[in-house]
């Protein structure tokens, strides 16, 4: 969530707190009690309390939805520090998943400070406090973690125990894509000095503040490369007096915006191309790989041999850093976009015949067999073989405006459910006997998908909206894909995902204690899905 989308909400919910205490002050004067002004009774103690008041409310609402709820969840953990002198820090946790129209939702669970958490516990207490508070050990599905220190090993075995249930599936660890891009950058950026930083600023021009998004330090480095290029700071005069990097440091320069250039040229794809699902990483980022692999082998052209061989290192450094991630990630990202009906198993064949991991054609069959162990699991739920449909306790906005798209459909569901069939005990017997329930029949919805043509290039195609119109169709597999294509495979999204550093929590949060930062952030996230 955006900062300005909070404080925008901040403003929603004290006008809206404001509202109320208004209504109880007419009242009062009606029933002929004194009673205070209006702009007496507002004020921070009251507002807190109100804002604690809605909370606890939506909380419950939040709850019941998330218990009733019959997809998966990703819980994603994001940790922020205020700039100021304070430098509190905060945990935001999240809940991501697909809801019964097929829209993407993302709850906050849980937005508290570590300071009274033993450090021992920082990074599982809020998985746990989360799981335990909502009770969904049985609906987390993925994790979602930031590429850095702390999440070791023996940490994320504690995150996943804290989901341990004897129906859930096994939790799948996945982790930030906009991390990794930082610390490739940040890796890239780490043998510039301040001083080298300052000179080139000061050069090219832009100001004595610079956004701290490495998308924006990349555009004016380039400007400086392209302005060196040209012998622009020989051939004019006004920079006689500049001092100005050496020729070790243009090359440092120079081999900065070659690599972050071809992150960020994937960067802009992933990050601005308006995607919401997972169905879209795979393909992107082997194009990532493809690229990397590519500078690497042109052993820096245009370089000199002892330049050439600094553009060669940190190249095989960005490739390294990359392939483990591609490693510890292709499973997930593999398939998700096998559940891409512009894809299906045949980009994942075409990339595995190309052998850009230097493999065999075993890493396909690996993502074959995973989806058809997943299929298997949801085909065994009588409940899977029902299609998705809205649910009616809970109406979320969108379905107040476009509720005549349904009319007709609520017929057929009650037709449905006063089929004898139901009810026949000998005829369901039947029809296991028969192979209903076999392997088999458990892998038709799968088998059908896949023999299908795949379509036609699209680029602005949106899975879930195809999911959704094809769930009659497949009410198993369409369950899966809505699951696995809800995973965020990155926690920032838009311009977010360029920063250099730890995000800073919204502003005016700082002001707030504990409890009613907690209530105000996460009782947002619920407020304008769930009515009062």
């Amino acid at each position: 969530m955006d900062n300005s989308d909070l404080a925008s909400d901040s403003d929603s919910m004290k006008n809206q707190n404001s509202d109320d205490s208004e209504y109880d002050f007419e009242e009062n004067e009606t029933e002929g009690h004194d009673a205070m002004p209006i702009w007496l009774q507002i004020n921070p103690k009251t507002i807190r309390k109100e804002v604690l008041k809605i909370y606890e409310a939506q909380k419950i609402k939040a709850k019941t939805f998330l218990n009733d709820f019959q997809g998966k969840l990703t819980l994603s953990y994001e940790w922020m520090i205020s700039g100021d002198e304070s430098a509190r820090d905060y945990t935001c946790l999240t809940a991501h998943f697909v809801d019964d129209n097929f829209n993407v939702r993302s709850w906050i669970l849980g937005f508290t400070t570590g300071v009274s958490i033993p450090l021992n516990d920082i990074y599982v207490y809020h998985f746990r406090k989360a799981v335990q508070d909502f009770e969904v050990q049985d609906k987390v599905s993925t994790i979602l973690l930031p590429n850095r220190e702390g999440f070791d090993e023996k940490n994320v075995d504690a995150i996943m125990k804290c989901m341990d249930s004897p129906v859930n599936l096994p939790v799948f660890v996945v982790y930030c894509c906009s991390d990794l891009f930082r610390l490739m950058v940040n890796d890239l950026y780490s043998e510039f000095s301040w001083s080298l930083y300052e000179e080139v600023r000061m050069l090219v021009g832009w100001g004595s503040f610079s956004s701290t998004n490495w998308n924006v330090r990349l555009y004016h480095l380039q400007q400086a490369v392209d302005m060196q290029k040209e012998d622009a700071f020989s051939k004019d005069e006004i920079y006689d007096d500049y001092d100005k990097p050496s020729d070790e440091e243009w090359v440092k320069i120079r081999t900065f915006c070659r690599l972050a250039g071809v992150i960020y040229k994937v960067a802009e794809e992933i990050f601005e191309g308006g995607y919401s699902t997972s169905n879209v990483y795979f393909h992107l980022l082997a194009e990532l790989k493809v690229m990397l692999e590519q500078e690497v082998a042109s052993g820096g052209d245009g370089y000199g041999d002892g330049d050439g061989d600094y553009f060669l290192w940190k190249g095989e450094r960005m490739l390294k850093m990359f392939d483990k991630y591609w490693n510890d990630m292709f499973l997930v990202l593999a398939t998700a976009s096998v559940l891409d009906p512009r894809f299906k198993m045949k980009y994942i064949d075409f990339y595995c015949s190309k052998k850009v991991d230097n493999d065999d054609c075993s890493k396909a069959e690996t993502v074959l067999d995973y989806l058809r162990n997943v299929y298997a699991r949801y085909a065994a739920n009588d409940i899977c073989h029902k299609p998705i449909c809205p649910v009616a306790t809970i109406n979320f906005e969108e379905e107040e405006e476009d509720g005549d798209d349904d009319e007709g459909y609520g017929d057929e569901v009650e037709k449905k459910k006063a089929d004898a069939y139901e009810d026949f005990v000998l005829f369901k017997e039947y029809l296991k006997f028969e192979g209903g329930c076999s392997r088999e029949f458990q892998e038709y919805e799968l088998d059908s998908y896949l023999k299908e043509p795949v379509m036609e290039w699209n680029k602005d195609f949106k899975a879930l909206e195809w999911w959704k119109e094809e769930s009659q169709k497949y009410p198993i597999l369409s369950r899966v894909a809505r699951d696995i294509l809800s995973i965020p495979i990155s926690r920032a999204t838009s311009y977010d995902a360029y920063v250099s550093e730890i995000r800073e929590p919204p502003e005016y949060v700082l002001s707030m204690d504990a409890k009613a930062a907690n209530a105000m952030v996460c009782g947002r996230s619920w407020l304008s899905l769930i009515p009062i």
